[in-house]
């Protein structure tokens, strides 16, 4: 699969972290759910972040693979490893963003209860079975869909993914915009369904606006 890179800075990686926390042991969650962002969404937001900035253009992005449990995810559960340089040097091609890869392992990584170098290839292995639909792939154009196109467009190009397997994320108000797509694997990486406080943040808007790849 083609899925490019993603970096956030600063306060930036608030409005990419709104779901509820819940403190648990690592390791006691019973999924994954991976987070592709659209990254023309986030840098209509913040333009001065490491993602935004440069020639290269950018449509959907890894954003994370997020513990979670059958009532909620886990955050924060407490890193005593640091992610070592070369580890981190060597998911920027995911994550070209050394913030965001420590970020991502001290709010998520952390509740794996993996080593930073299992965490992160295990990133690696789950954005790569998850395939980006063409409509996607090279969206120059700004265009307007339903989520549940969105959902179907996913959906058609994994056709493992399971009925609920995985939702749209937008923006909140009258000009909603895409922002995310989050894909439910079990501990094995294999498509599952969400649980019901996950689907809590699939987007509610009848019509959502998704900006032109920068």
């Amino acid at each position: 699969m083609a899925v490019v890179c993603l970096s956030m800075a600063g306060p930036a990686l608030a409005h990419r972290h709104r779901d509820s926390r819940g403190a648990a042991p690592a390791g006691e969650f019973s999924y994954y759910l991976l987070s592709l962002s659209w990254s023309p969404t986030f840098c209509a937001r913040s333009p001065a972040s490491e993602e935004c900035r440069g020639p290269t253009r950018h449509g959907f992005v890894v954003h994370g693979l997020w513990p979670q449990r059958e009532r909620g995810r886990l955050e924060y559960c407490g890193a005593r490893e640091r992610v070592p340089a070369r580890v981190a040097q060597g998911v920027l091609d995911l994550m070209p963003a050394r913030k965001l890869v420590f970020h991502e392992w001290k709010a998520h990584g952390s509740c794996s209860g993996l080593r930073p170098e299992a965490y992160f290839d295990l990133l690696r292995r789950a954005a790569q079975r998850v395939a980006i639909p063409r409509s996607f792939a090279n969206a120059r154009l700004a265009q307007s869909a339903s989520p549940l196109r969105v959902e179907g467009d996913f959906m058609r190009a994994n056709p493992a993914l399971p009925t609920r397997g995985l939702f749209a994320v937008c923006s909140r108000g009258p000009d909603a915009q895409l922002t995310e797509v989050r894909i439910c694997m079990d501990r094995g990486l294999a498509p599952r369904m969400c649980s019901a406080s996950a689907l809590a943040g699939r987007c509610r808007a009848p019509l959502i606006r998704v900006p032109a790849a920068r």
